[in-house]
């Protein structure tokens, strides 16, 4: 699965994350809203998934398929040394198979760390 890494300067950026950005759908998934912050990295799986890092820290998690998220997460683990942050809870099974810990943080949220 190809992974494109993106920051805000690309110009391509807000043609491929921009669905991402606005999508009513993903937010409903995630429970989270994703932002063009300045510095964050983006990892995206055009149309299956999206993540953003920000200093080791995982600030979005999004994918529409338990394989398309491993595939994202796998990247990331590749790409850093180390990552934690705060994420939606339902991508849990996701995050623990590739080896990070978690815990519960808020209802639909957990921390995690690699």
């Amino acid at each position: 699965m190809e992974i494109l890494k993106l920051e805000r300067n690309n110009p391509d950026f807000y043609r491929l994350l921009g669905p991402v950005f606005g999508s009513r759908e993903i937010e409903k998934k995630s429970h989270d809203r994703f932002y063009d912050d300045p510095g964050k990295v983006w990892y995206l799986v055009p149309g299956q998934a999206a993540a953003s890092v920000l200093e080791n820290t995982v600030k979005n998690f999004w994918a529409d398929s338990a394989e398309a998220g491993d595939a994202l997460l796998q990247g990331l683990i590749q790409e850093y040394d180390s990552l934690h942050g705060i994420v939606p809870l339902c991508y849990s099974d996701l995050f623990e198979a590739r080896g990070f810990a978690t815990r519960k943080y808020r209802v639909h949220f957990m921390e995690v760390d690699l």
